[in-house]
């Protein structure tokens, strides 16, 4: 069964979903700035709405300033857990969204082999991607009900499939979108493509799993060599060894101590990173 050619014409009934569709258009700055916060938010997978996120980071990065100042008594623990708690919060966001891309990643292969069955059913591939926004759990549900609306109100397959790219940034999600891209210009069967595509994907998500084995002693080594060095200072603090925070030397040797423990943290981070 073939896929349908390109569709550049958009139908009358697209009117009443414009509404609904996502469009780039001329914005102002703080506009901008809000659609990046909602990115953010979606990315994530989160359920709260960009103002409550803003003040989310504001309320947690002046509690954690303020709980350092009155447990150490210093402006320089003070600024070292101010910027802690952002690193923090910006590793809570980044584990979150990679744990939403892992997760439709891994839903990817079912999701074509529900179009293929939809497909050899005698569904049309707008009734497929249907099919998957009505039967496959979270993220994938949300994703292909996108896809199936922009899809049936006319938009091409290209224009349908971008918003999946922009948003999980991964080899398997472009090899995807890619593949399904060229089998409809170059037209043919896509029955057996799907099936075939996704066990391709399956078995990149089976290595990609064998990997994060290998790679996990030395993913706990980074992150123990990055919280001792801070334990071990809070510690120093709490004693009354308070030389690298009072004094101007001290200081410069703790800012020294922190570049350098990045510049460690970039290597060993760099080393453990394995293209598939």
């Amino acid at each position: 069964m073939a896929l349908g050619g390109k569709r550049k014409k958009k139908t009358v009934s697209q009117d009443i979903f414009e509404p609904f569709i996502v469009k780039k258009e001329k914005s102002s700055y703080t506009s901008k700035i809000s659609s990046s916060l909602v990115k953010i938010i979606n990315e994530a997978g989160l359920k709260i709405t960009p103002l409550l996120f803003i003040v989310s980071i504001i309320l947690f990065a002046v509690i954690v300033f303020w709980l350092f100042m009155l447990i150490f008594n210093s402006i320089v623990m003070a600024i070292l857990g101010f910027s802690g708690g952002f690193i923090i919060f910006r590793s809570f966001l980044i584990r979150k969204r990679k744990e939403q891309e892992e997760l439709f990643t891994k839903q990817l292969p079912d999701a074509l082999s529900a179009i293929a069955n939809s497909l050899k059913a005698g569904f049309s591939l707008d009734q497929a991607f249907e099919f998957v926004s009505i039967s496959m759990p979270e993220p994938t549900r949300s994703e292909f009900s996108r896809i199936h609306l922009n899809y049936r109100v006319g938009y091409s397959l290209e224009e349908a499939l971008q918003i999946l790219p922009n948003k999980y940034n991964n080899t398997e999600v472009k090899l995807f979108v890619s593949s399904l891209i060229l089998q409809n210009q170059i037209g043919g069967n896509v029955i057996p493509f799907l099936n075939e595509l996704s066990e391709v994907l399956r078995e990149r998500l089976r290595l990609k799993e064998q990997v994060a084995v290998g790679t996990a002693q030395q993913r706990l080594s980074a992150t123990i060599v990055t919280i001792i060095p801070y334990a071990i200072l809070m510690l120093l603090q709490l004693s009354g060894y308070n030389a690298l925070t009072v004094t101007f030397r001290g200081v410069l040797l703790l800012i020294l101590a922190i570049c350098m423990q990045g510049f460690g943290l970039v290597i060993m981070n760099s080393g453990m990173k394995i293209d598939i």
